[in-house]
């Protein structure tokens, strides 16, 4: 499915909530939206401009606790499929991929590695002049009784 037909869907959802559900309660009406917007959520082929229509049609409040209910692995996977270059280190959590999630809806752009600085790189004997060199520690002789670790144990030696 392309963008516009998510849109199509996430507005098909939207009259639908209106619509068939108007006769039920409040907590019947959250519950079936919620179990709805979490399956689009976790399908494939979600764009930022989905995810904002599939807010707006649900509600922020339906569409915040089911977020928050996603987990980690599912928060990420919805991260990634919104921001194609997002960092691991950014959505490592649940709740940080969340975040990034509400940043990239709410339209601020979170910001990713800064960008190196352009420095001319240093010569061998620059980096050399600059180091004091350090005295040599003398070197312990290793004893016969040491002990180096299971390994030892298993070589037999």
């Amino acid at each position: 499915m392309t963008g516009d037909a998510h849109k199509a869907g996430a507005e098909a959802l939207k009259s639908l909530l209106a619509m068939a559900f108007s006769a039920l309660g409040e907590k019947e009406y959250a519950a079936a939206a919620g179990l709805l917007t979490k399956k689009l959520m976790i399908s494939a082929g979600q764009t930022v401009e989905v995810m904002r229509a599939l807010r707006d049609a649900v509600g922020k409040d339906i569409f915040e606790a089911q977020l928050k209910s996603l987990t980690a692995h599912q928060a990420r996977l919805l991260a990634r499929r919104l921001d194609k270059s997002v960092p691991d280190i950014e959505v490592s959590t649940a709740g940080a991929a969340c975040a990034w999630i509400r940043d990239l809806m709410d339209g601020k752009t979170p910001d990713t590695a800064p960008a190196p600085a352009e420095t001319a790189p240093e010569t061998p004997a620059e980096t050399e002049a600059e180091t004091p060199a350090e005295p040599e520690a003398p070197k312990k002789p290793a004893s016969s009784g040491a002990y180096f670790g299971r390994k030892s144990f298993r070589t037999g030696g």
